[in-house]
């Protein structure tokens, strides 16, 4: 197909074809590097917002969980001395502010309903159960969105028995408040759900793809400047040289020998002017040689 062509038009498939083969190259190796940014940035984030969580939790296990339950051994007060709540309340209030931030402690069998794990919860914490990891990290899409996620397992201690054992040796405004179908039956070291924390990849995901039109968009005009440039150097230096030499020959033909091959420059075209002048000074001499 490309022997039938015009020079011009042969040099624009070429270069369209390079155009499309780089496009698809570039945007495919930039999409790769930039998501990987992304995931790396939404680690880190995953990273800080569990490490806030811990600390609180520790904070409370160690200092104010011990000085309640030692003024007040009777009190029904959650929100200081059950870890699960206390991160629960916080996440709430970071999210307000940082919503693409989402906590959940999960659990099959959890004592507060809306604590209650999904499908692909439940396959990590059966993964921690079964030993297979005991972290899990990685990049899944959750309601058509797309997330970084972690987790880490939720096993049961000894402090954690005295709410989880049994709906009659749980605090009674406990079992009041959540019921007496869900979470209890607990066995210290047993993992009995998970820790997640989701980070949102929208925004991410956004900045990649306008990074990937902008990066796009400057490849295209690139190649366009470069295909007019080449273009019209084609046409100058290739195109009408030869065009020059067509007429000249076919001048030449009906027999007008005072025409010259004249082309400038010093390159391959200059050679193929220089043979046909060789060319037709040879055609005169044996044109002389038979009129005499």
């Amino acid at each position: 197909m490309l022997r039938n062509m015009s020079i011009r038009k042969r040099l624009f498939v070429i270069l369209s074809v390079v155009y499309i083969i780089t496009m698809v190259g570039a945007i495919a190796g930039g999409y790769f590097l930039l998501d990987r940014d992304s995931l790396r940035e939404a680690k880190e984030k995953t990273e800080l917002f569990t490490t806030v969580m811990s600390a609180n939790q520790e904070f409370m296990a160690s200092d104010v969980r011990p000085e309640i339950m030692d003024q007040l051994p009777d009190a029904y007060f959650p929100a200081a001395t059950v870890g699960i709540v206390m991160m629960g309340e916080t996440a709430k209030i970071i999210q307000e502010k940082y919503p693409e931030y989402v906590f959940k402690v999960a659990s099959p069998n959890p004592l507060n309903k809306d604590n209650l794990s999904d499908s692909f919860e439940n396959s990590i914490i059966s993964s921690f159960n079964t030993g297979d990891f005991d972290k899990w990290e990685g990049s899944i899409t959750k309601g058509g969105k797309r997330f970084y996620a972690t987790a880490v397992p939720i096993e049961a201690r000894k402090s954690c028995i005295w709410c989880h054992d049994t709906p009659e040796t749980a605090n009674p405004e406990m079992v009041k408040e959540y019921g007496r179908d869900s979470g209890y039956g607990y066995e210290v070291g047993d993992v009995v759900g998970g820790r997640f924390v989701y980070v949102s990849m929208a925004a991410a995901d956004a900045m990649t793809y306008k990074k990937l039109a902008l990066f796009g968009g400057g490849i295209s005009l690139l190649f366009l400047l470069a295909i007019l440039i080449i273009d019209r150097v084609v046409i100058s230096t290739v195109v009408k040289p030869i065009e020059r030499i067509v007429e000249v020959a076919e001048a030449i033909s009906r027999g007008k020998m005072d025409r010259e091959f004249d082309v400038k420059g010093n390159d391959e075209i200059k050679l193929l002017a220089d043979a046909f002048n060789r060319m037709k000074v040879s055609l005169a001499k044996a044109m002389d040689i038979l009129r005499k």
